[in-house]
């Protein structure tokens, strides 16, 4: 990280690979969506969009490991820490490999638990279990990519996590249209397409991290030992973020499997056209994870080197671009949704539905600006207790809000609550932002 005076330029260049990396994560989501929708009925769409539902429970679950080992690894540059900067991405790598194989193992159960509370119709249970089922087999590589993802955003190198990101979702266009659009494998086939790709991810990330680690200084070998790999103070101190995270995470993930669920309880068509909405909806959050990445890396090295005025200027100018940026994707989704609409879904039933709620959908990017913002500003602190709290409280609020509407609203009030949700997880944890300011 430079010491000079931090610029919006700088932001901003820090800001667009990771943009782009993570845009890719986006589109790969809507072109297999197109894929299904072009090549498949509205039945598996449905399936696809409960199963991305409950599979989103296990992949964005376990997104401690990535938000940590960035938070973490961005304070250690702070610090001018080589061997702590090494030794965070030793711990993490090998951790979120074992925690995906240890789910791969135990899927049966899991899958059987998490369909007991989805409420879809039967054939739309057995297509989503087909999907989930093919997309484990990458589930280790994924954790383990995600990891490294964390470990090069908090060391600034958003230009590899953009290579490492168009690896893999490039291939994983490529397989989804090659395994359903000319095998006809379905659900299926864009499952084990992005399984493929992920162990393909992986091994890039790797190879990425070692160049990282090369021009740094070399490889530290004694790091790899098994007494620094399995430090107490360290892996407690790993253990207690991981934790705090994962339950903010299951919070928020929760929050979303409730708001899909919704969805499904009001038909299949809803529910389909409900999927081609989260698909824009992850795209632009997409987009504002790129300045709160910025934002976790910049904030944590200031953290990290205990500089006040680094750490205000840090948050300020990427709060600013978030917000800019929050209002863009709102604009856009709103003035293109119909076209994308047309694109995604060829049902007519499904595109009517899908356009009926489009201006809900808009309103979701300006709205969550802030509560990104603040998620990369905790991050990058590792104040994982006050994101925990902050996560649980947002979660309650959202379902006392959903449960206080009337059910004469219908679907509108599926959406007003899922708005209100994202205030309140901004301004749950701007409670706690004095608390995180270095002295």
């Amino acid at each position: 990280m430079t010491s000079r005076v931090l610029t919006r330029r700088q932001v901003f260049a820090q800001s667009w690979p990771v943009i782009l990396a993570n845009a890719a994560i986006g589109l790969a989501g809507i072109v297999d969506t197109i894929v299904i929708g072009r090549y498949a009925n509205a039945s598996a769409m449905a399936g696809m969009g409960a199963g991305a539902a409950i599979y989103g429970f296990i992949y964005w679950g376990f997104g401690f490991l990535r938000m940590t080992t960035a938070g973490l690894s961005a304070q250690a540059a702070g610090a001018e820490n080589e061997a702590a900067i090494q030794s965070h991405l030793f711990r993490a790598v090998p951790l979120g490999i074992l925690i995906g194989l240890l789910v791969l193992a135990l899927q049966f159960i899991i899958l059987a638990t998490a369909f007991h509370f989805y409420q879809a119709d039967p054939s739309v249970e057995a297509d989503g279990q087909v999907y989930i089922r093919a997309r484990l087999w990458g589930l280790p590589a994924y954790l383990g990519l995600i990891a490294i993802m964390g470990w090069l955003i908090g060391l600034g190198r958003a230009g590899y996590a953009l290579i490492m990101q168009l690896v893999f979702n490039g291939l994983n266009v490529i397989l989804s249209f090659l395994l359903v659009g000319y095998f006809g494998w379905e659900l299926f086939g864009v499952g084990i397409a992005t399984a493929i790709a992920e162990w393909v991810g992986l091994g890039t990330g790797i190879f990425l991290a070692l160049k990282v680690i090369a021009s740094r200084g070399g490889l530290d070998r004694g790091l790899m030992n098994r007494a620094n790999l399995l430090d107490v103070r360290a892996l407690t101190t790993l253990g207690e973020a991981n934790t705090n995270i994962f339950i903010r995470t299951a919070a928020l993930t929760f929050a979303f499997a409730y708001f899909s669920n919704a969805a499904a309880m009001q038909s299949e068509t809803f529910l389909a056209a409900h999927h081609i909405h989260l698909q824009l909806i992850t795209l632009s959050a997409f987009v504002l994870d790129g300045f709160a990445n910025t934002a976790e890396a910049r904030v944590g090295a200031a953290y990290g080197a205990a500089n006040r005025q680094r750490f205000d200027r840090a948050v300020r100018l990427t709060t600013e671009f978030a917000f800019l940026f929050g209002f863009l994707c709102s604009l856009i989704i709103y003035v293109f949704g119909d076209w994308i609409i047309e694109i995604m879904a060829k049902d007519a039933d499904i595109r009517t539905m899908a356009k009926s709620y489009l201006i809900y959908c808009a309103m979701v990017p300006l709205l969550g600006a802030g509560a990104y913002q603040m998620d990369g500003v905790f991050i990058g602190t590792t104040r994982t207790k006050e994101m925990r709290n902050a996560g649980l409280a947002a979660l309650l609020i959202y379902l006392a809000i959903d449960f206080a509407m009337p059910d004469s609203l219908g679907p509108q009030k599926i959406w007003l609550a899922f708005w209100t949700y994202y205030v309140a997880r901004a301004l749950t944890l701007l409670y706690y932002y004095p608390k995180v300011r270095p002295r």
